[in-house]
């Protein structure tokens, strides 16, 4: 049963967080590149996604179980890993605070995780809800944010739920944040069928979501040394593009008269690792260890991506990464600045992200 935004929630006692400098390498902006890049993000335009009549959306299972699991154990390591998660995090923030343009009453971090970025959405309305599916980060994201409260002293809720079927009345939410967390779900035609469905007439809600291009460099390595790829597989552009084409005649997202608007656009952000062991326990420190694709729906099964990697296959995949960057650097000599190599920084690990933008108006 789906219950209002101001009724009874699920709400978590405090927890301790350990927050230690990264040993994670992130691939930093200079600051004229960075608002050139936030520039275009705002310029992105309407889309308009052509689908074909026997067009279907691929679904994928997921045992929600095991990833709320795999991110409650991550949750005293994720702020120290996660450096990449944080910068895709922020840059889905400032398009969010281009897209609100009145007063909120309800605003949702959803996915909040440690709690990050929701003190900014509790800025943004009067009441203010963090939803995650893990308990151990729900924990968490209280405790970070004890003290803060929205625009009108209000204290943050915090709610056990799975973006899959979202535990909100229709039509409440006028602010929604989502990054890096709908790639989770069983298919991009449910998730985002379900933030339409929730937000208001006038709402919006801005997401970051990982798309099947991402970690190619790790996927590549274990395709070449005639492994299968112990990596996530992810949807991409056209699926998650073909999802918010159909809520142009779904009854259930908005009303007769109502219009709504979306915009993309797809960013590259990565990460440099100095091994591939240290590449895959970032991963797992920050809970994206679950593969979730493949047939296995047996929660007690080991799934490829958590069975144990031999030192053999790890001198393998680090000598297969490292021939891998050789050839993009005789590619492109470019990369090497002042006769200084990049590949000095370690293995690139790259994330592919659309920022997707949805207002109803």
């Amino acid at each position: 049963m789906k219950c209002a935004v101001n009724d009874a929630y699920t709400l978590f006692n405090r927890a301790s967080a350990t927050t230690n400098e990264s040993p994670v390498q992130v691939n930093q902006l200079p600051d004229a590149r960075y608002q050139k890049q936030k520039n275009d993000l705002k310029l992105i335009g309407c889309v308009d996604v052509v689908q074909g009549k026997n067009a279907q959306i691929r679904t994928q299972q997921v045992n929600k179980k095991r990833v709320a699991e795999h991110f409650s154990a991550a949750c005293s390591s994720y702020d120290e890993y996660a450096q990449v998660q944080k910068q895709i995090a922020e840059v889905n923030l400032e398009l969010l605070v281009d897209l609100v343009s009145e007063h909120s009453k309800y605003s949702v971090d959803l996915g909040c995780g440690t709690g990050l970025h929701t003190s900014a959405l509790a800025k943004m309305a009067d009441n203010c809800l963090a939803i995650d599916i893990s308990h151990g980060m729900l924990k968490a994201a209280q405790m970070n944010n004890a003290k803060v409260v929205t625009a009108t002293n209000n204290t943050i809720l915090y709610c056990s739920g799975d973006a899959d079927s979202l535990p909100l009345q229709s039509h409440t939410i006028d602010v929604l944040h989502s990054s890096m967390v709908l790639q989770w779900c069983s298919s991009p035609n449910n998730a985002i069928t379900e933030i339409a469905r929730v937000l208001s007439t006038s709402g919006c809600a801005q997401l970051a979501i990982m798309l099947d291009s991402s970690l190619y460099e790790l996927r590549q390595a274990w395709q070449n040394l005639g492994l299968a790829p112990r990596v996530n597989e992810f949807f991409s552009q056209k699926q998650w593009l073909d999802a918010t084409q159909k809520l142009k005649t779904d009854d259930v997202s908005c009303s007769a008269d109502a219009k709504i608007n979306i915009q993309q656009q797809v960013c590259s952000f990565t990460e440099w690792h100095p091994s591939s062991l240290q590449m895959l326990r970032a991963l797992k420190r920050i809970g994206a260890a679950t593969k979730s694709n493949g047939t296995q729906t047996n929660e007690n099964s080991d799934s490829p991506a958590s069975s144990a990697i031999s030192r053999q296959e790890l001198l393998e995949l680090d000598e297969q990464m490292r021939q891998q960057l050789q050839a993009v650097h005789e590619q492109s000599p470019e990369l090497k600045i002042g006769g200084k190599d990049k590949s000095n920084r370690g293995f690139p690990l790259t994330y592919q992200i659309l920022f997707l933008s949805i207002q109803k108006t």
